[in-house]
């Protein structure tokens, strides 16, 4: 038996009574939070056109869109609006190898709604989408040499998590898992996970990850109406690795099954902006409490070591909202300027803000050269990279701290009743109070939830 039929069978037969207590309470940790940050996204443009795209097209009313017009169309469109829309913010989770969330949970939900399947199952195919994905994903992760001269595929494993997701909810068998994997391979974008040509970042980045919950749910529904053969995709010399990879790390596919959950090694972030701009805006927050200061204050900040991600010129981009949220300086700027996170931040008439600019000029990266590839490697073995901020103020006052774990790393886990006050204070905007605290109520309640269409009422306008 190759590995793809073993991690098949193993996510086949995974029930909600094999899930550990703490499995569960991060599946509910990782609903509100990816639900909330989405609805949160809704002033921001490409949060509205994912919505408009999807809800023009109207279909067989099966799945609601999170805060839009309440109309119902088919699971895979709302999928396409509803993961679009959890990384529009990039305030969703981060694994070793991308957002998992953003696909897992708006591909489980959506087609849990369609099926009118129930709290229990939805948590399971959660947890499915993503031991599944995050063993795929580590097992072709490509070599830096590699990375020298092609894409980093963040867009092409992505998949997987809302295909066995879907493939959970359907009820598949082992068998089925296999083909469904068989017919992700064939529908996924391939080694696409560039954010830019060149120096100009795109928000076609965010409608990437939309069109993978999509069509990992549209995966799911070829197995099931049939298809010949198609199996062991993940095995031999012309597996999916071969596809995006120099590289096939084997163990990973069956590494620990049942016992390892990876899903309580995922990164739930702080902040609406990239991975590696969390600790940066962590340390500034705590200084600010410490120590609470204006912006005409400021003579200087610095940050150290230098991350080649997001330490780019902002001044010198093409100032989208994803150029903002992959830079440490325009982040800490907007954070200095209204230290309550929110989508305000990267709304259009911050993005190129006088004050923001101002504050930005005003900020260095030293030290020694770190890249998200060394990043991502620190992450992987459970820690996380240390950063050091340094604000110097104009009456020559010196604020400097040091952080390792920001809020959200898996050994400084937010609670749920953290995430339940960051729900409803981001979503009340677009939603409603009444609603927001009725959907909280109904994720708390989760397990006893007997149809996930019951909670989904409460995510419209």
């Amino acid at each position: 038996m190759g590995n793809t039929q073993k991690l098949s069978d193993f996510l086949a037969a995974v029930k909600y009574e094999d899930l550990p207590t703490e499995v569960i309470e991060q599946v509910k940790r990782l609903t509100i939070h990816t639900v909330g940050v989405s609805i949160a996204s809704d002033i921001i443009g490409t949060t509205q056109k994912a919505k408009k795209l999807a809800e023009n097209k109207g279909g067989t009313p099966e799945a609601t869109v999170w805060g839009g017009s309440g109309i119902k169309i088919n699971a895979e469109d709302a999928a396409f609006a509803n993961a679009t829309q959890a990384d529009v913010l990039d305030w969703e989770d981060c694994s070793w190898t991308g957002h998992p969330s953003a696909g897992v949970i708006a591909a489980a939900f959506s087609t849990a709604e369609a099926r009118n399947k129930s709290g229990k199952d939805f948590i399971t195919a959660v947890v499915a989408g993503y031991e599944g994905y995050q063993r795929i994903a580590m097992a072709v992760q490509p070599s830096p040499v590699y990375l020298e001269k092609h894409s980093w595929g963040l867009s092409s494993w992505q998949i997987f998590g809302s295909s066995l997701a879907a493939a959970k909810i359907y009820g598949f068998d082992g068998d089925r898992f296999n083909q469904t994997i068989g017919a992700t391979v064939y529908v996924t974008p391939v080694a696409v996970g560039l954010h830019a040509a060149g120096p100009a970042k795109s928000d076609i980045y965010h409608f990437a990850h939309g069109t993978d919950a999509a069509n990992g749910i549209f995966a799911a529904k070829i197995t099931e109406a049939g298809y010949d053969n198609g199996r062991d995709y993940l095995d031999g010399e012309r597996g999916y690795w071969s596809m995006v990879s120099d590289s096939d790390d084997s163990t990973w596919y069956t590494l620990d099954l049942g016992e390892r959950w990876l899903i309580n090694e995922t990164y739930i972030k702080h902040w609406p902006a990239n991975m590696w701009v969390q600790t940066p805006l962590e340390i500034i927050d705590a200084i600010y409490k410490e120590h609470p200061f204006t912006a005409d204050q400021v003579k200087k900040i610095s940050l150290s070591p230098y991350n080649t991600l997001t330490g780019s010129d902002y001044l010198a981009s093409t100032k989208t909202t994803l150029d903002a949220q992959f830079n440490a300086a325009f982040c800490i700027a907007a954070y200095i300027l209204n230290p309550v996170s929110d989508a305000n931040w990267f709304a259009e008439d911050q993005l190129e803000r006088k004050e923001i600019l101002d504050l930005i000029a005003k900020f260095e990266e030293v030290g020694e050269t770190i890249t998200p590839s060394t990043n991502f490697a620190i992450f992987q073995k459970g820690s996380f990279p240390e950063m050091t901020m340094r604000v110097e103020l104009n009456d020559k006052t010196v604020l400097e701290k040091t952080i390792v774990y920001p809020k959200g790393h898996p050994r400084n886990n937010t609670t749920l009743e953290e995430e339940y006050e960051l729900f409803e204070r981001i979503t009340t905007p677009v939603i409603g109070k009444e609603n927001a605290k009725a959907f909280i109520q109904a994720v708390d309640n989760l397990e006893t939830l007997g149809n996930i269409g019951e909670a989904a009422k409460y995510l419209i306008k």
